[in-house]
């Protein structure tokens, strides 16, 4: 689930964006199965919960989630949870938490995010971060606001992220549009390649990219990686009240 929220993070500061141009409506769901060459390894689900106030300022409370199929419970059971509080104004994180049960591996982090401050507060220490930083969740949904006109004559993009206790920037790379295949019929795609520093979640950047719905929902369809065991794919199954019609490509 780290992996497949990590490589839709496409966020950049020149873009900019307004309430009523927001690619993504309340109870918005989106779920994916995430598969390891023929075998269905795990699912992976996110949901735009409901606004309320955080810090007297109103949120966007989204939630992520990841799990193995029952099968792979027995060898290395996962049950992932991700929750983001985004400011609907700056469409910055106010506060993240992260729940992780992978096997006998456990995290439980807290994140408080001062943005007027440069800093985020953890359970045990308080942090530095660049302005615009983003969590692991919320740089997805902030990523769903840019516009293409702004990415297609330039080339790499960063967008710092706060995860682990530690700052980084991530890299992104447009390459193209592609139709791709799925169970509503063709979507013309946006195809991205994630660069994360290395030894950061995956080493070799070049071998992963997104597809991103190159419509007014911008909604992440497909996910690919390759790692030295072969390749993990995290496929568009079900979606729901999404904002605008999923552009299908008709014959």
């Amino acid at each position: 689930m780290r992996l497949f929220l990590i490589i839709a993070f496409i966020s950049f500061s020149i873009l900019g964006f307004s309430q009523t141009s927001l690619p993504y409506n309340l109870g918005e769901y989106a779920a994916y199965k995430i598969s390891f060459g023929a075998i269905n390894v795990g699912y992976a689900e996110l949901e735009v919960k409901e606004i309320i106030s955080v810090n007297n300022k109103p949120s966007f409370h989204i939630i992520g989630k990841g799990r193995t199929a029952p099968f792979f419970d027995w060898v290395f059971k996962v049950r992932d949870v991700y929750e983001t509080f985004i400011d609907t104004s700056t469409l910055l994180p106010l506060v993240f938490n992260r729940e992780v049960r992978e096997g006998r591996h456990v995290i439980s982090q807290k994140y408080n995010f001062n943005h007027n401050n440069e800093n985020v507060v953890t359970q045990d220490s308080t942090f530095n971060i660049p302005i615009q930083t983003q969590d692991m969740l919320s740089a997805f949904f902030y990523a769903r606001t840019f516009k293409k006109d702004s990415i297609l004559n330039v080339g790499s993009f960063y967008v710092p992220i706060f995860m682990d206790d530690e700052n980084y920037f991530l890299e992104i790379k447009y390459l193209k549009n592609e139709i791709i295949e799925t169970e509503w019929g063709k979507v013309d795609c946006m195809v991205f390649q994630p660069k994360m520093q290395e030894g950061r979640i995956f080493e070799d950047g070049e071998e992963m990219k997104i597809w991103i719905s190159d419509d007014k929902n911008h909604l992440l369809l497909r996910v690919e990686t390759k790692i030295w065991t072969g390749l993990i794919k995290a496929v568009l199954q079900e979606y729901k009240h999404v904002k605008h019609p999923l552009s299908i490509i008709e014959e």
